[in-house]
């Protein structure tokens, strides 16, 4: 018989696990493109489609699988997102081309939307509120930049070892399968539908069809445009845009009219005023920070890559630091989340991510290693602390039925912060280049000198987002007090539940 400690141990490892294996397949897939278009002959234009499908099919499908997640079941939904992700996983490691990484890349984008907000349902679930939810989420945090940065170093040299980058997802598929199987053991059967743990009023399919479609083509038209002839201006990008949030419109006011009659609702507007949740604020500010983070990340591969042109495994070393302090700083979060309010935790994290887009936008490049970018990836890795924060305060919002709708928001905020901060990000600096190469006709557009132009002008940007993402949570996240701290009626209901539970066992 497990110990209460052991097995909440065992529980954090499969939830985690996954999770990180979710970012893990990012970080390799960003430094192994060119090794993965080369082998299979793939065009310049497309070399970005494995990469760019799977956040498709990720982002635009978390509220639908976080919704089917709370009507069937968080561990359900978990095991087998996670099982078919290490499936299409096991696939791609012997795709014979093209098309057929960029469709198993795609599935196992589906699996990780269906895995990710089950998962925190099942830690909100499983921990009471307190110290030890807490934990639970700095750690399940902890994997998110874990996963990313393993994925560029270990991707980075298996790709230039005998192993080819198929290892990279042969890793990832027998990984999967532990934590399934771990998983499968360890984590609890919810009980039955009535007693307020499952969504008992059904999917809402409209909603479920308009919100997918909406984001799928949000995500699509951003990522599109980086690689289209007129960039933003093109025709097509402009009119995916205006349809995408047109759908969105449609949405917000589909679930508000669903809600107000009692009817199954994807998404529950009234939570986005509910008082003492700030759900706006939190999103907005989670949004901003993602995509002052993770595109700062992005950026930097390419700076190490194309300015200091150096090869995978030295770009992944590079980022090493940047492991370490998210690790520390998503635990010294968990820890801290019980005995600090959430506000100047979430100030300090922010900050230290502006910091590190300044400094990235002042960068010598000929400055050591040690000198100017090690701090860059060092604070980067601040804004990390914002995860476990903003995730317990969003699953706040929602009652005990809808904890997996609330991981899938949370996670759609970071997916599309992301998405549109580096296609916006990329836009400028592309632009910002160009300008200069005109200027400059003798120097070659793929020279370190126009390259880096661009890239200075990336860092201002990712400042600007990163500073955005503060002032919200200065105006926004007043007064959000110790987050996911017990209240009194809890702990005396825990306590009523012990005293119960340790009489029984003393009649037995």
């Amino acid at each position: 018989m497990l110990t209460s400690q052991l097995k909440d141990l065992l529980v954090v490892a499969a939830v985690s696990g996954v999770t990180t294996l979710n970012m893990f397949l990012s970080g390799a897939l960003t430094v192994a493109i060119p090794t993965i278009g080369q082998d299979l002959h793939f065009l310049e234009q497309d070399l970005q489609w494995p990469v760019t499908v799977f956040s498709l099919a990720y982002g635009c499908t978390l509220l639908l699988f976080g919704r089917i997640g709370d009507i069937v079941g968080g561990r359900l939904m978990f095991l087998v997102g996670s099982a078919w992700f290490s499936a299409w996983s096991l696939g791609a490691a012997f795709a014979p081309s093209p098309t057929a990484i960029i469709i198993f890349v795609a599935m196992m984008g589906l699996g990780a939307a269906a895995n990710t907000p089950a998962g925190i349902g099942i830690f909100v679930g499983h921990f009471p509120r307190g110290s030890r939810r807490n934990n639970a989420f700095g750690v399940l945090g902890a994997g998110q930049p874990v996963g990313y940065i393993l994925g560029l170093v270990l991707g980075g040299v298996m790709s230039q070892s005998s192993i080819t980058w198929r290892g990279i997802f042969y890793v990832q598929a027998g990984l999967a399968v532990f934590f399934v199987l771990l998983g499968w053991l360890v984590l609890e059967k919810e009980t039955t539908t009535g007693n307020g743990q499952r969504y008992t009023k059904g999917l809402d399919w409209g909603g479920a069809f308009i919100s997918t479609v909406g984001i799928g083509l949000l995500t699509y038209s951003f990522a599109a445009s980086a690689s289209a002839t007129q960039g933003w201006a093109t025709p097509r990008i402009i009119a995916l845009i205006c349809v995408a949030f047109a759908l969105l419109v449609v949405f917000w006011f589909y679930e508000k009219w669903r809600e107000h009659n009692a009817m199954s609702v994807l998404m529950p507007p009234s939570i986005w005023s509910q008082p003492g949740a700030k759900m706006p604020a939190v999103i907005a500010m989670i949004f901003f920070a993602w995509w002052s983070f993770n595109t700062l990340l992005y950026i930097s591969t390419l700076y190490f890559q194309q300015v200091k042109v150096l090869a995978p495994l030295q770009t992944s070393i590079r980022f090493l630091p940047t492991i370490l302090c998210a690790i520390g700083t998503n635990l010294a979060g968990g820890w801290l989340m019980n005995r600090l309010p959430g506000l100047p935790l979430i100030l300090v994290a922010v900050t230290a991510n502006v910091l590190a887009a300044l400094l990235f936008a002042l960068l010598d490049i000929y400055a050591s290693y040690w000198r100017m970018s090690f701090w860059v990836m060092a604070l980067a890795a601040g804004a990390d602390m914002v995860y476990p924060i903003g995730t317990l305060q969003v699953s706040s919002a929602f009652d005990d039925d809808s904890q997996s709708l609330a991981g899938g928001i949370f996670t759609v905020a970071t997916r599309l912060g992301t998405s549109i901060g580096v296609a916006v990000t990329s836009s400028i600096a592309s632009t910002i280049s160009n300008k200069y190469h005109s200027a400059h006709p003798n120097l070659l557009a793929s020279s370190p000198e126009v390259l880096m132009v661009g890239f200075r002008a990336a860092g201002w940007t990712l400042c600007v987002a990163g500073a955005t993402s503060v002032m919200i949570a200065l105006v926004g996240l007043r007064g959000i007090g110790i987050v996911g701290q017990k209240v009194a009626a809890e702990e005396e209901a825990q306590e009523r539940k012990f005293d119960v539970s340790t009489t029984d066992a003393g009649r037995v």
